[in-house]
């Protein structure tokens, strides 16, 4: 019953091989608990919507187990339910079919943060839940292709220096604010030509040694580093030391122009 539920199982999240071997063990050593509560959900077209690593474990163990089934369950709630293994984002945007469905999530999550004002970790309540995410997805697919393309292109090119999240965040933000240099900007700092401004260098040197100190540095102060060269770069001049006082300095804000 297993294989055949999940045969009809066209697309859905990547399969997670520790969470199935962990199921199959339970279930083989006789632990799993029955009746918790938790449905295998299979939507109208046949898609187990939640339950697929159960399922695969069932088969791996090789052991009868007892689930309820709820047939006929809509297809779009997927990006809404919770399960044993946890269903994220990238999840979401993977069963959808969305290409780069393992960076944009983060992308428009960081963008959206950036834009209110990233000033403490205690932002993360303000984060945007999944369906929120795939909303703004969904508004302009396009455009966060493109960004994702040009974050995983710039991420490769700086030699894997800053994730392609923080990568993809800052140039949204930027791009949001100026087309025109946001791409000069975030090419100049990923890949070290054509730089225009001193400032660019002064956080190329922070960022790379902050990759290979053992002691990072917090992620809100290296977007107050990035926000603080664009407002440079943009203004054509430079200081004479790149820093950001978390005491004494108001968090900065990105300049438009």
């Amino acid at each position: 019953m297993a294989k055949a539920m999940l045969e009809a199982n066209t697309k859905n999240r990547r399969v997670k091989i520790p969470v199935v071997a962990r199921y199959a063990k339970e279930m083989a050593d006789g632990r799993w608990k029955e009746d918790t509560g938790e449905w295998i959900k299979i939507s109208k077209s046949g898609v187990v919507l939640d339950g697929q690593h159960r399922l695969l474990a069932v088969i791996k163990s090789n052991r009868a187990i007892q689930f309820h089934v709820a047939r006929s369950v809509e297809d779009d709630v997927f990006s809404v339910l919770d399960s044993g293994s946890v269903r994220n984002s990238t999840d979401a945007f993977y069963i959808s079919g969305i290409k780069y469905s393992s960076t944009i999530p983060s992308i428009i999550q960081n963008f959206e943060l950036l834009k209110k004002g990233w000033l403490t970790v205690q932002q993360i309540n303000q984060r945007k839940t999944t369906p929120e995410l795939l909303a703004i997805y969904e508004e302009a697919p396009e455009r966060w292709e493109n960004i994702a393309l040009v974050a995983t292109r710039l991420y490769d090119e700086f030699s894997k220096i800053v994730a392609p999240s923080i990568i993809g965040g800052c140039y949204a933000l930027f791009n949001s604010l100026n087309e025109e240099k946001a791409l000069g900007f975030m090419e100049q700092v990923c890949t070290g030509s054509g730089i225009e401004n001193d400032v660019i260098s002064m956080l190329r040197k922070k960022l790379i040694e902050d990759r290979i100190s053992p002691r990072k540095m917090p992620v809100s102060m290296k977007y107050a580093l990035i926000i603080k060269a664009w407002n440079f770069y943009l203004s054509g001049t430079a200081p004479k030391l790149l820093k950001f006082d978390t005491v004494n300095e108001v968090y900065p804000i990105a300049r438009p122009i």
